[in-house]
């Protein structure tokens, strides 16, 4: 089998987001924040300042008011479900037209389970169900069982699609065809989504040259370029999490001064680990924002568990190459994508059109509090996903990995959340 390389998008441009506008003020002389305490989130709640100068206001819609209600309904169902009836749960998601989603087998009795969900829910009005064959433990059992075999069958990947109730099995029409009989003999077909073609997933890095925008010195005139995703706490130091094959090194924020803004030593991008991530630890005299760069949109809280990025729902990124604005929504596409030979758990979600320099940028869902919209942390950037060496959707590290793998402590949020 041809093997692919995980040269996923590198792009941590540190000015990117989330350093305060005065972190890089001619005078360093900001003194940060001393010892702040995690909450049971882990999240770290701090005073988000002004806006950044000339940032890009960010429209407050009153449908994602609504919009949020409905996830966070089905959200508190979703974790009733797994918690009492895991063998009748398939999966949940939010349809962007207004509606929440349950996905059940019928393993209980089905009019019982609808009836009880519909007691719990504050949206019942907006509540559907859809039977399917496959529970969602079933998918993920089935999922690992034929990625163990993924490399002796040539496979280009294999994921979770619960929208679809499907394994999907990433595989080339040339394999699919030579191959097919024997991958079923893993899985009965009616339990994988085959998606045929050539696919890698592509690091968004480059280098850059005199005179222009860079991050990381390399050697000689060659500079690496990548984004920042969110500030936190690790160590008893303030820390900024960026993609990990942005590599080890000292990095600059040279568009706000010439002085490093702190070093990298834990870039982990190990096709053995399950996240791409890595943080630089700042020098003193910086003041970690919660500001995405060039927006007015802060971050408001940070999603552990995963259930705001299930198939079906959507997500933004925030990276270099897009300004104040981000991606528009991105639909996810496969919860839980893994590589032959890889032990990664990666997002992929709909073509957002990023680039090199975009690697380590922040993905995030739109989380309402009743008054405004703020940034849900949902993971790190890490590349694009690529067809016949065409783009055609991007991935990123799931944040439980990314917070969990790093040993962070918190996650500096907006306290106004």
């Amino acid at each position: 089998m041809k093997r692919k390389l995980l040269s996923m998008a590198t792009i941590l441009t540190i000015s990117i987001m989330l350093l305060s506008v005065s972190a890089f003020a001619k005078d360093l002389g900001g003194m940060g924040i001393p010892d702040p305490v995690p909450n049971s989130n882990f999240d770290i709640p701090i005073d988000p300042g002004p806006a950044p100068v000339n940032a890009v206001a960010i429209s407050q819609e009153s449908e994602d008011k609504e919009f949020s209600q409905l996830q966070d309904d089905r959200v508190q169902l979703q974790e009733y479900m797994t918690a009492h009836f895991k063998d009748s749960y398939a999966g949940a998601y939010t349809e962007k037209n207004g509606s929440n989603v349950i996905l059940l087998t019928s393993k209980v009795n089905s009019n019982n389970l609808e009836t009880l969900l519909k007691e719990k829910s504050k949206r019942k009005d907006k509540l559907k169900f859809k039977y399917v064959k496959y529970s969602e433990d079933e998918l993920y059992k089935g999922k690992e069982k034929i990625l163990k075999a993924a490399e002796s069958l040539n496979l280009e990947g294999v994921g979770i699609d619960n929208e679809q109730n499907k394994v999907n099995v990433y595989i080339t029409q040339e394999n699919l065809d030579s191959k097919k009989k024997e991958i079923l003999k893993y899985l009965d077909e009616d339990l994988i989504n085959w998606i045929v073609g050539d696919i890698e997933i592509k690091n968004n890095a480059y280098n850059l040259y005199p005179g222009e925008q860079i991050e990381r010195y390399i050697d000689g005139s060659i500079w690496g370029n990548c984004s920042l995703g969110f500030n936190g706490r690790a160590n008893g130091n303030d820390v900024g999490v960026t993609a990990g094959h942005c590599l080890n090194g000292t990095y600059y924020d040279l568009s706000d001064g010439v002085i490093s803004i702190g070093s990298m030593s834990n870039a982990n991008s190990s096709s053995a680990s399950s996240y791409d991530a890595g943080y630089v630890t700042y020098n003193s005299g910086l003041n970690p924002s919660v500001y995405l760069n060039g927006s007015t949109m802060t971050i408001g809280t940070t999603d552990y568990s995963g259930q705001y990025r299930q198939v079906g729902n959507y997500v933004k990124i925030h990276a270099t190459s897009l300004g104040g604005t981000g991606t528009p929504l991105l639909k996810i596409l496969d919860s839980d994508l893994s590589l032959p030979g890889v032990t990664m758990h990666l997002v992929r979600t709909e073509y957002g059109g990023l680039t090199p320099g975009d690697s380590g940028g922040l993905v995030y869902s739109i989380a309402n509090n009743g008054v405004k919209n703020y940034a849900r942390v949902e993971g790190i950037y890490k590349g694009s996903y690529t067809s016949g060496g065409t783009p055609v959707g991007e991935v990123f590290s799931k944040y439980s990995y990314v917070f969990d793998g790093l040993g962070l402590s918190g996650v500096y949020t907006d306290n106004t959340y």
